[in-house]
């Protein structure tokens, strides 16, 4: 994939990768595709920076490119629509990969909050461990196939597992300057 290609464009004109970015891994583009994608409630970032709504997820969910500018290597805002909300990527290309490669990065954030180690093992183990319950959930077994043909169709080379949860730990690191407010001002929770 070259600098100047949009994966939103490449989402929006490969089905299949749209197909796949929505299921398995909740990252919908497709919604309505005439209509602008909006969250459960107006929200805006704390900040008066911009936000953008690129796709939703199957829970209600919203994810938006954060601040200004019309490009795609904006941090990535992922919002719940329970009220939680938190920056999943610093850009798309990597909000992408860790959604479709390394779903467990939170998980493993969490870890190492706890104080434990965490190594290429320990993260195999968490996808495998995610891999099985979304594969029995979904009566399905070739997520690995498919998450190899994500990537593939939107031309993304996987780093690493530890460099992949490099990348989670520095977009979690921006989290304080992307603050979500709901419509009366309060402060969506922070993941």
């Amino acid at each position: 994939m070259t600098s100047s290609t949009s994966l939103l464009g490449l989402l929006r004109d490969d089905p299949r990768a749209a197909e796949l970015a929505e299921w398995p891994f909740g990252f919908d583009t497709r919604v309505v595709s005439h209509e602008p994608i909006t969250h459960v409630e107006p929200v805006r970032l704390a900040s008066g920076e911009p936000l953008e709504a690129i796709a939703k997820d199957d829970g209600g969910g919203t994810y938006f490119l954060c601040g200004a500018g019309d490009g795609e290597d904006r941090p990535v805002l992922f919002a719940d629509s329970e009220g939680s909300a938190g920056i999943i990527g610093t850009n798309l290309r990597d909000a992408l990969l860790l959604l479709a490669v390394l779903p467990c990065a939170g998980q493993a954030l969490s870890l190492e909050r706890q104080g434990r180690a965490v190594d290429e093992t320990v993260l195999l183990a968490l996808r495998a461990e995610e891999d099985d319950e979304l594969g029995e959930a979904a009566d399905m077994d070739d997520l690995p196939a498919r998450r190899a043909e994500f990537v593939q169709r939107l031309g993304l080379t996987p780093p690493p597992l530890l460099e992949l949860l490099d990348r989670a730990r520095e977009a979690a690191a921006l989290d304080p300057a992307y603050i979500l407010l709901n419509e009366e001002g309060a402060a969506y929770q922070q993941d």
